[in-house]
C-alpha cells in the first residue's frame, strides 16, 4: 500500500465544495482519506491518503490542488514489515501492510 501525506494552504481560488468532492471521489475509488485542520505557519490543512494504486493517490492530489489547496509540503511512503518482525503474528503483519483508517473508535 502507498501513502501520500499532503500539507497545504487555502489559495485565493479555494473551493470548499470541490475539496469535499475530491475526498468523497477518492473514497468511492477505495482510497482511504483522513483530513486534519492544522494550526501553524507551515500548513492550514493536511491529508493522508492510502491506496493500493499510486495512480489513485496522484488523482487525489490533483483534485485537491484543483480545489484550491496550495500544497506546501508532501511525501509518499509505503507500508512494510521489517525483517526483524519475522516472528510477529500474521494479524499484526497484516495491520502494518493493509492499514484501515480511521481506526475503530476514532
Amino acid at each position: 500500500m502507498a501513502v501520500i501525506h499532503l500539507f497545504g494552504h487555502a489559495a485565493m481560488d479555494f473551493d470548499p465544495s470541490a475539496t469535499i468532492d475530491a475526498v468523497n471521489e477518492a473514497k468511492a475509488r477505495g482510497t482511504q482519506v483522513v483530513s486534519v485542520s492544522m494550526l501553524g505557519h507551515k500548513a492550514d490543512v493536511a491529508f493522508m491518503a492510502i491506496a493500493s494504486d499510486m495512480r489513485d493517490l496522484r488523482t487525489f492530489q490533483s483534485a485537491i490542488q484543483r480545489a484550491g489547496i496550495f500544497i506546501t509540503d508532501s511525501y509518499v511512503s509505503l507500508t512494510e514489515v521489517s525483517e526483524y518482525a519475522a516472528n510477529v503474528p500474521e494479524e499484526m503483519k497484516n495491520a502494518r501492510l493493509y492499514p484501515q483508517i480511521p481506526f475503530a473508535g476514532k
